[in-house]
């Protein structure tokens, strides 16, 4: 049976109390206890907040919105709601100041059920209180199948409660609404949506109006509608935020970008979007504005549902700018802050071989931007160990592997594994873009000469007889375009030698057939033409010989 009084209502319920001041968390416990409350948890701040929800099912959470470090109320429904530990069938409450109240309101993602302007008396928490319960108690069944994700049911149920309960119907409908949305049914939402904005302009409506604009590729459309309600409602963030992303469809990303810091400066402890806004800065060389961003969203993410190991590279990533070979103070500061924040990065993730080949590929990227050639190697060599024990690396790693190598000047190696990302038939059009804008800066002399160091050693094979050893190297030496006519010659030299020795095999005649044509046409003016004559009329023979 439904309880119809707050005592009632209030009495099996399992309470969340939060507040900042000892002697606020205290009032409000003793005012639930009045209230008829038999079980009230309270807790001091944010972090403790969220254990507390974590660890337990609570079905009423009241907090203040200002809890001072840390996180704040708004930030812990948003991560209760995010990770589905506070249900919809649960209730939360919002306490806040009346000079935040315009800030509050605007500033949400995940909307408490009611709030509460503070200072406020028992009476004024008992008509609250007993109001939104009654309100939660007839949308329980709704609310059910929210918890459940049974999307049909829930249109089904919100249907039959609209002809029941007509005084919910805005409500009811916002749930519906957003429901359609999670069903990409943009057409039948934007219907919803206009119906109750016909009726009421009320922001969530019109916001929902422009939402399902948008993904009906509505964008003149969209943002018509959104700088229509932000006109009404200056400070409604999810505006902005779509802003943003009409303005990133249309790849105008400068107008993307202040869009996002028009509402981080509304709402500036939202981890995803302090991110978002970083890596649009970042892609847009605005190096001050990437910088903040990626740092606030390390601190707002250090303890939340959040924290991505993406936080801090990207962190590390956007301080680099400020590195310089001449080790100034602000390179100093800059550099110290990076590895900090990559050692704080490994610690996390120390389980995670990905996480941590990302950070030695940036800490090499580091060494070599302060003029540390060296350090800048052996992290490189690291990250490279990293990368050969990975069952499945992706495209992106061994590019960026790619690029760690060419900028520690091991072209070679570059070369090498550019070859193997060549190959790959999983690669986006992005990656294709990297891989050819990565293989314009390796730099022929340097491959030339590494090779050449490889056919000096196949050289000392070869003199003591390790024909096989010697042909080996030769082939890793050969397989470089930039290959030389001298490491040609010295790789038919060691084929020829050891089909003499050992007898011709189709597979080193098909080789020698290749390299002869590589070599092409060496004039007789050449020193080396003698010995060219020599081979070729060696392998001819050996031709004749293998028929």
């Amino acid at each position: 049976m439904t309880a119809t009084t707050l005592e009632g209502m209030l009495a099996p319920m399992r309470i969340l109390a939060i507040d900042d001041l000892v002697e606020s968390r205290s009032a409000m416990k003793k005012m639930l206890r009045i209230l008829g409350a038999n079980h009230v948890d309270i807790a001091m701040d944010g972090d403790e907040a969220t254990a507390f929800i974590n660890h337990n099912s609570y079905d009423l959470v009241i907090s203040d919105y200002n809890l001072g470090r840390g996180r704040d109320g708004q930030q812990i429904l948003e991560e209760a709601r995010f990770t589905h530990k506070l249900k919809a069938t649960a209730t939360f409450v919002m306490l806040t100041g009346e000079n935040a109240m315009d800030m509050v309101m605007g500033a949400i993602e995940y909307e408490p059920d009611d709030y509460i302007t503070k200072p406020f008396t028992i009476d004024v928490m008992r008509k609250r209180l007993n109001r939104i319960l009654k309100v939660k108690q007839e949308l329980h069944i709704i609310n059910q199948a929210v918890d459940t994700d049974s999307k049909d049911a829930v249109l089904k149920l919100c249907d039959e409660q609209l002809v029941q309960k007509p005084r919910l119907a805005l409500r009811i409908k916002r749930i519906k609404g957003r429901t359609l949305i999670s069903m990409n049914r943009y057409q039948d939402a934007l219907d919803l949506f206009q119906e109750v904005a016909d009726e009421r302009p009320v922001n969530w409506a019109m916001l929902g109006i422009a939402t399902c604009q948008f993904h009906l590729n509505q964008l003149d459309e969209s943002e018509t509608t959104l700088h229509k309600t932000i006109h009404e409602h200056p400070k409604y963030v999810q505006c902005f935020d779509l802003l943003s992303k009409i303005h990133l469809k249309r790849k105008q990303t400068k107008k993307a970008q202040f869009d996002l810091m028009q509402a981080a400066q509304i709402s500036p402890k939202q981890v995803l979007r302090q991110m978002e806004l970083g890596r649009l800065a970042y892609a847009n060389q605005d190096h001050e504005v990437a910088e903040k961003a990626f740092r606030q969203s390390v601190k707002l993410a250090r303890y939340s549902c959040y924290r991505s190991v993406k936080n801090y590279l990207f962190y590390a990533k956007s301080l680099q700018h400020k590195l310089s070979e001449s080790n100034g103070r602000d390179s100093r500061k800059a550099s110290t802050e990076i590895f900090k924040t990559l050692d704080e990065a490994r610690a996390l993730y120390r389980e995670s071989d990905d996480s941590h080949f990302e950070t030695y590929v940036i800490e090499s990227t580091t060494y070599n931007l302060m003029g540390r050639d060296a350090d800048a190697a052996a992290a490189a060599n690291k990250a490279a160990g990293l990368l050969e024990h990975m069952p499945t690396p992706t495209s992106g790693q061994q590019i960026s592997m790619a690029q760690a190598y060419l900028a520690t000047k091991q072209h070679a190696k570059a070369q090498d594994l550019l070859g193997v990302v060549d190959a790959r038939r999983d690669l986006s059009l992005h990656d294709r873009r990297e891989l050819e804008r990565t293989k314009e800066g390796i730099s022929e002399h340097v491959v030339r000469q590494y090779t050449t160091e490889i056919n000096d050693k196949a050289i000392e094979y070869f003199e003591r007889g390790q024909l096989s050893q010697a042909i080996d190297l030769l082939n890793q030496a050969t397989s470089y375009k930039e290959a030389g006519i001298a490491v040609l010659l010295n790789a038919m030299q060691a084929k020829v030698t050891y089909m003499d020795q050992k007898g011709a095999t189709k597979t080193l005649l098909n080789d020698v057939k290749d390299l002869v044509k590589r070599i092409g046409d060496i004039p007789p003016s050449d020193e080396r033409y003698s010995r060219w004559q020599k081979l070729n009329k060696s392998y001819q023979r050996l031709k004749r010989t293998a028929r």
